[in-house]
């Protein structure tokens, strides 16, 4: 499996300390919080799909040990 460049929460982080060290217009912030967001649902996404991934392993495996 390739390891992504930069986690999400990481790329979050990133996005909130530059919103906070400069000045940025109401387009340019509304802007970083949509980034966010999407970053967000990403995030979010990702950790249900290894949980349902991680679900069909373990049941996977239970059914590979009852027929042992």
């Amino acid at each position: 499996m390739t390891q992504s460049l930069m986690e999400y929460k990481e790329a979050i982080n990133i996005l909130l300390e530059i919103r906070e060290k400069y000045q940025f217009n109401e387009k340019e912030k509304e802007a970083i919080l949509l980034a966010i967001g999407t970053l967000d649902c990403g995030s979010l996404a990702d950790n249900r799909l290894k949980g349902i991934m991680k679900s069909v392993r373990d049941k996977h495996d239970r059914n590979i040990d009852k027929d042992e």
